[in-house]
């Protein structure tokens, strides 16, 4: 088993059995220490949890009020972020409960001194443009500066400072716990190639706008499910999302202009 000294968090809903087990295997199987932590249920929120939360500024900053869901999601990170601070950990890596793991996340965190000197978050999944720098922490893999606001929460490694920073912001909640991590002051970086990805499009402790849209048809959502999982593998392999992007517009246009043909 590796030497890992840092915690490792993996927030999970009591009643998602198989995305837990999916989380187990990948680490045991990479011989990572972790802690399976119980995610607050957004359909079951009591009134001490929902009494956090400004409607009216959600309404001044995003135009909406936040959904059950995404104060469930929320509270889960809070309150693993107020446990750093009151048991003084001086770094975390949390995980959602649907990250395909990279079996180099092992020789990362092995490394971490290469890291930024300066680093409090590290965005493992963010969907935003980077661009690589400094020495090679491992391999292929460097420190990346996002030149975009980046967004997931789904796998990340956090320090005691970050979370500090994350809870002076965070309070009253009203807007979606991803957007804390670029208005909060973090010294905020990410990892190119990614050594993790999202599996689906969204994990189930952080889902928004739950109920919003009808839910499509069995094979529509069986046809979106593939394809996530194949932009998945390739931005695990290293393809960038806007490359996955820019084919796929391109496929479209061909197709199209096929048809026209026909």
């Amino acid at each position: 088993m590796p030497d890992i000294d840092i915690p490792i968090w993996v927030i999970n809903l009591k009643r998602d059995v198989a995305r837990k087990d999916f989380m187990v295997e990948q680490l045991e199987r990479l011989g990572l220490p972790y802690e399976l932590i119980e995610a607050v249920d957004g359909s079951t929120l009591s009134e001490e949890e929902m009494s956090i939360v400004s409607p009216e500024l959600s309404e001044q900053r995003i135009y909406r009020q936040l959904t059950h869901g995404e104060i469930g999601c929320a509270l889960s990170h809070i309150r693993l972020w107020e446990r750093m601070v009151r048991e003084d950990i001086p770094e975390v890596l949390i995980f959602e409960d649907d990250v395909l793991i990279g079996r180099n996340m092992v020789d990362i965190l092995l490394n971490r001194e290469k890291l930024p000197q300066n680093w409090e978050h590290i965005n493992f999944t963010a969907w935003a443009r980077v661009v690589p720098f400094g020495d090679f922490i491992f391999d292929i893999y460097r420190a990346a500066k996002f030149l975009e606001r980046p967004f997931s929460t789904t796998a990340y490694l956090l320090t005691k400072s970050g979370a500090e920073k994350l809870l002076e912001k965070v309070y009253p909640l009203h807007i979606p716990i991803d957007d804390y991590f670029s208005i909060s002051g973090l010294n905020s970086y990410g990892v190119e190639p990614q050594v993790a990805a999202l599996m689906r499009s969204e994990s189930s402790v952080g889902v928004r706008l739950r109920g919003t849209k009808p839910k499509p048809k069995f094979w529509k959502r069986k046809r979106r499910e593939f394809i996530e999982m194949i932009r998945a593998i390739l931005i695990f392999c290293g393809i960038r999302s806007e490359w996955i992007v820019a084919a796929n517009a391109k496929l479209h246009a061909l197709l199209g202009s096929s048809q026209q043909k026909d």
